[in-house]
């Protein structure tokens, strides 16, 4: 009995040391207090002041209100990348929001670039909603809960239960350990989306997209401020690009942001 309580302990301070730390106290009174400023500023169209509150916030934490409010500032001011940068952001966070998506397809609207994505199934679109910056702590949860059910189930068919009932904790066991796997597995591709930006967003009004790596590559088109594109490899300085109809190409860096 007393080692099942210390196994217990162990697994619960397993999880919560590697769990993010919750804001508390000060920090979590700070946070709140800058981003009601910042809906403050925003209410009084002071839309500049309220874009830098909310940037400066963001600069500490992912929230997905801040990058929702901090895109439509930035569309007030006319800023088309700086709004579809964060647009895009806090579509990784929260890609099922109706109000996020009607806002992202004005700023599309407004945007030079035409650019219409080649049809899938939605397959692959589906799965990545499941993952990313937004779902991380949620999957790390979930996998830690299914690995301590695992283990208990385990150490109870090894020291107490009965003799008939041992194959059924087994499966038990085997299905909880099947489900922490999963939890492990898509806290990885969360933690992998964080660390390697999919997706980037024009902030020049105008540039040149190159057949290769150097100011010296032949133009192949052109894209302009808030167009997005999918970050396919990048060396020094430059990055190749993939468009949503398919066109492939080359940009600089310098006149880019990563989502």
């Amino acid at each position: 009995m007393v080692m099942n309580r210390t196994v217990l302990l162990l697994v619960l301070w397993t999880m919560f040391a590697v769990l993010p730390a919750p804001v508390q106290g000060q920090a979590e009174e700070a946070w709140g207090s800058q981003f009601q400023e910042a809906n403050a500023a925003y209410e009084a169209g002071e839309f500049e002041e309220a874009l830098a509150q909310y940037e400066t916030l963001l600069q500490e934490t992912r929230h997905f209100s801040s990058e929702f409010n901090a895109g439509n500032a930035a569309f007030k001011l006319g800023e088309l990348g700086t709004a579809r940068l964060h647009y895009e952001r806090a579509k990784i966070m929260d890609p099922s929001s109706e109000e996020l998506q009607a806002n992202l397809a004005l700023v599309e609207s407004k945007i030079v670039d035409r650019i219409t994505g080649i049809p899938s199934l939605g397959l692959k679109d589906w799965l990545v909603s499941w993952v990313g910056p937004g779902k991380l702590r949620g999957w790390l949860i979930w996998g830690l809960i299914w690995w301590s059910l695992a283990w208990g189930l385990w150490m109870y068919r090894w020291r107490r239960a009965r003799p008939d009932s041992k194959s059924t904790l087994a499966f038990l066991g085997g299905a909880c350990l099947a489900l922490g796997v999963l939890g492990l597995v898509a806290s990885s591709a969360s933690l992998e989306r964080m660390k390697s930006p999919e997706r980037l967003v024009v902030m020049e009004d105008r540039i040149d997209v190159l057949s290769t790596p150097s100011s010296t590559g032949t133009v192949l088109f052109q894209l302009h401020e808030g167009a997005a594109a999918r970050v396919l490899s990048q060396t020094k300085g430059w990055k190749e690009i993939q468009l949503d109809n398919g066109n492939v190409g080359w940009v600089s860096e310098a006149f880019t942001v990563d989502v």
